[in-house]
Formats: C-alpha cells, sequence, structure tokens
C-alpha cells in the first residue's frame, strides 16, 4: 500500500538534531519537550564502539495504538493526510497513550498536565509543504514522500510491534559495519552501558496505579465471601464501601487532568483502559447496593462485573513489554482476589492458590532480574507473607486469621510493586 511519510537513511544520519531544532521553531515546544528525538546504538559514546543513528518521531501509524487505545478519544485522523493529531482539550493526562506506542512518540507534559506529540506538521501539509524535521535535515537523512506500508519494520530502532507506521528506513546495513567489541577492554563494564537505559514504566511513578489495582483485588475478593451476607457487620460493610471510594479516589491522582475523568468512560468500544474504569464503576456500583440491601440475585450479577472488571485490569498491560515468561504473573489480580476470598474463609483451596503464586513469583525473579540486598528483603517478606498461612491451613493451625490476613496483604502490595518493575513499554532505544 503506498502512501505518504518519512523515509530515513540510515547511513547519512550524523545525529546533529536539526530535525528536533526544527520541530521546537515550527510547534513552539521548549526543551525538555521534545516531539521528536535521535536515539544511537552507541549512548556513552565509547570511542571505537562505532555509531548507528535512528532520528524518530510520530509514525502516523496506519493502525496507531495510541488512537486505539486512548480511553478519552482525544487521537483523531485527518483523513487527508493521514495525521494522528492529539487534542489537548480532550485528553486526561492518564498517560496510557505512552504505554502503547512503541516508538515513546506521545510525550506527558507535566506542566499542562496533558500529553503533546507530533502533529506531521498537519498544516503544512495541506499547505503543499512538508515536516519541517524532513526540510531542515541537512544531510538528506530525513526526507518526505511516497512510501510502502509495511506492518512492522525489522530495522533497528523498531520494536517488533505490528502498527503499519508511515515511515521507510533504508540502508541500515550500515549496522553491520558496527565494530564487535569487548567493552570492558574500553574501560566501561557491560552492565554499566547496557543500564544506561532507562525505564519508562517505573514503579516509584505510579504509586496510584499501583494503590488502585491493588485495592481492586482485594475489594472483589473480600466481595466473594460476602455470600454468607448475614454474617457481614455493620462495620465491614462500611469498611468495604469506604475502601471502594478510596480506590476510586487513587486512581484520579494517576490523571493529570483529574477533573476531566469523565471523558474515561467513552472509548469501551476498544480501549481496556476505558472499560476498566467503566467495569470499576459498574462493581462498585452493584455491590455496595448489595451490602446495604442483602439482594440475593444481586450479588451474584456484582460478582461477574467484579470478575470481568479484573480481567480488564490484567488487559491494560497488554501493551507493555513483559519481563517474565509465564502466561500469567503472580500479582495477577484475579488470582489475588480467590487466594484472598479462600484465606479469609480458610479454605484448604488457598493451598493450592498459594502455592500457584509462589510458584509463579519464583519463576519471574528467576528470569532477568538483578539481585540486591533492599530486593532480597522484600522478595524474602513477600514469600513468607505466603508461605506461613500455607502452612498454617495445610496443617489446621490457623485459629486467628486477622494476622495472616494482614502478612498476606502485606506480601500482595510487595508483589503488586514488584511487578510494575517487570514491565516496560516497548521502544525505540532498547532496540538499536
Amino acid at each position: 500500500m503506498s502512501e505518504k511519510g518519512f523515509i530515513f537513511d540510515y547511513s547519512r544520519c550524523v545525529g546533529c538534531h536539526a530535525c528536533i531544532v526544527a520541530c521546537y521553531n515550527q510547534n513552539h515546544t521548549e526543551p525538555p519537550m521534545a516531539w521528536r528525538m535521535v536515539v544511537n546504538g552507541n549512548p556513552i559514546k565509547i570511542p571505537l564502539k562505532g555509531f548507528i543513528n535512528l532520528s524518530i518521531a510520530c509514525n502516523h501509524c496506519v493502525d496507531a495504538p495510541c488512537m486505539v487505545n486512548c480511553p478519552a478519544i482525544a487521537y483523531s485522523k485527518d483523513e487527508i493526510t493521514g495525521a494522528i493529531v492529539h487534542d489537548h482539550l480532550k485528553c486526561i493526562g492518564c498517560k496510557y497513550c505512552t504505554w502503547a506506542c512503541p516508538y515513546e512518540t506521545p510525550k506527558f507534559n507535566p506542566a499542562k498536565g496533558v500529553i503533546e506529540k507530533c502533529n506531521f506538521c498537519n498544516d503544512l501539509l495541506k499547505e503543499g509543504g512538508i515536516p519541517a524535521c524532513a526540510g531542515a535535515c541537512p544531510t538528506g537523512a530525513l526526507t518526505y514522500g511516497d512510501i510502502e506500508i509495511e506492518p512492522k519494520l525489522s530495522k533497528p530502532g523498531f520494536p517488533d510491534v505490528e502498527t503499519s507506521p508511515r515511515i521507510n528506513a533504508i540502508n541500515d546495513t550500515v549496522e553491520r559495519a558496527i565494530p564487535e567489541m569487548d567493552i570492558d577492554a574500553t574501560g566501561y563494564q557491560q552492565s554499566n552501558y547496557t543500564e544506561h537505559y532507562t525505564h519508562r514504566i517505573r514503579a516509584s511513578k505510579e504509586m496510584p496505579l499501583i494503590v488502585f489495582t491493588f485495592l481492586s483485588a482485594v475489594l472483589v475478593g473480600w466481595f466473594i465471601t460476602f455470600y454468607r451476607f448475614e454474617k457481614i457487620s455493620s462495620f465491614y460493610r462500611i469498611a468495604f464501601i469506604f475502601l471502594l471510594a478510596f480506590a476510586g479516589f487513587a486512581s484520579l491522582l494517576h490523571l493529570g487532568k483529574p477533573l476531566r475523568a469523565y471523558r474515561a468512560l467513552l472509548h469501551v468500544k476498544s480501549s481496556w483502559l476505558s472499560r476498566e474504569i467503566a467495569l470499576f464503576g459498574a462493581f462498585a456500583l452493584l455491590s455496595s447496593i448489595f451490602v446495604l440491601t442483602g439482594t440475593v440475585a444481586l450479588f451474584w450479577f456484582a460478582l461477574l462485573v467484579g470478575t470481568s472488571f479484573l480481567i480488564s485490569v490484567e488487559m491494560v498491560y497488554h501493551v507493555t513489554r513483559k519481563n517474565y515468561r509465564t502466561p500469567i504473573h503472580s500479582a495477577n489480580t484475579l488470582l489475588t482476589a480467590v487466594t484472598f476470598a479462600s484465606l479469609i474463609l480458610i479454605s484448604k483451596e488457598f493451598v493450592l492458590f498459594a502455592l500457584i503464586k509462589l510458584l509463579l513469583y519464583l519463576s519471574r525473579h528467576a528470569y532477568g532480574q538483578k539481585v540486591d540486598f533492599k530486593r532480597f528483603l522484600l522478595s524474602l517478606l513477600r514469600f513468607l507473607a505466603l508461605l506461613l498461612p500455607f502452612v498454617g491451613i495445610l496443617f489446621g493451625a490457623i485459629y486467628v486469621i486477622t494476622p495472616f490476613v494482614i502478612l498476606f496483604l502485606i506480601g500482595e502490595f510487595i508483589d503488586r510493586y514488584e511487578y510494575y518493575t517487570n514491565i516496560d513499554t516497548h521502544n525505540p532505544i532498547q532496540n538499536i
């Protein structure tokens, strides 16, 4: 399929950043906010290692994941130019598009609380011009013209994701000319070289999401035990509704524009994040009515919605790159919910669920994990938080459940936090 788009020549790019400066001038953006970036395979400039550069911005994909996954419908496609345009007035600042885009092109502007991105210099295109970045390239490495759309590009810097980007990359054979060398021989350690990369998804920055997803699993698991409605005390009913409200509030703290949170419900047709929020609202409403009225039919309906909600929570992360190999992970919210419910009920099923969680946790930590003392202590606490109630229920030695519930919740929060250290975005820097 022939379209208009960017053409990038690896053999000509010298990494001068003229394309970035042209973008600044055309779109009146200011550093450090840059809609275009230049990445290379030698980020700390090791002598004799060789260089290969890639100038990249939004590729205005035919199958644009930002547009598909945005819950607020802040993205639209210009049918004339093919540009994927972002409307900052519709953006809620959830940053989900920064996870979904494999080229790291939508950028969150903390000063404005919204996303910004390359607009293809859409006004220039409509006037018969070309994007400012392509016009400013002094070596002809970045140009604009007729291209052939490919589902994915197996080129340096392009992740193995099918988005049909509007860009052709040529002369990538220069990558073969980069010398093979032992990094340690240059005075640098290989680990320092590879760790120059900074994770795009950082657990320390995602605390509202960690709290929200952790409480979601706990609340659905706790609700499962409410089938014995006559045993629910007034305190537990109030506590449950309070935690529902707190979880909803925590989710708002993740947004750059929390007052626009209602827009998160607008794209349930294709966005898993939109479905997650809609299902959370439905579960919160139905479960609250149940704990106040005790309507039996409502319990099963709310439980079905709650289960669907936790499935949607996990599906939100389908756009990320996982640093583990198992089909599910130990912090899976649905698995956490049923494990927590079986613990509260002191059921023998807890032994099975806890064993599955322990094996998944060990498997995740056995693959691609850097071990340090802090992580070792957290892992040990998390392991004991499952092992102790596991042994207690297996041998019928639990007589007071509260300490084990507290220990279990601490372990699950650690696991959920660690999960965010095991996921990241697909991005060019990891692939060049």
